[in-house]
């Protein structure tokens, strides 16, 4: 029981940091490309790269098995973070499994 318990915790603390180092990953990238002089541009550029690695991982996958979940929420991650969103996932996958 008390194992159980102990399991529990530790899984809500590594829950809360990667949850932190999300918020962290997320308002670094967002604040660079409000302080640089073509932040829209960059933010299409960098949604794009994003997007289009998952989709590479994915296809990429069936020869090398490794694959990166694709939902609405990890879409979201991969277009505000771009490639450091898809790596952060693939690291998670390694990490988890």
């Amino acid at each position: 029981m008390q194992g159980d318990i102990a399991l529990r915790k530790r899984g809500y603390l590594m829950n809360a940091y990667f949850i932190a180092a999300a918020v962290v990953c997320t308002v670094s990238v967002l604040w660079w490309m409000i302080k640089s002089e073509k932040g829209g541009r960059c933010f299409v550029v960098s949604a794009f790269q994003g997007i289009a690695s998952a989709f590479a991982v994915n296809l990429l996958g069936m020869v090398t098995g490794v694959t990166v979940s694709v939902n609405w929420y990890s879409l979201a991650a991969f277009a505000l973070l771009g490639l450091p969103g898809v790596i952060g996932a693939l690291m998670m996958n390694f990490i988890t499994a």
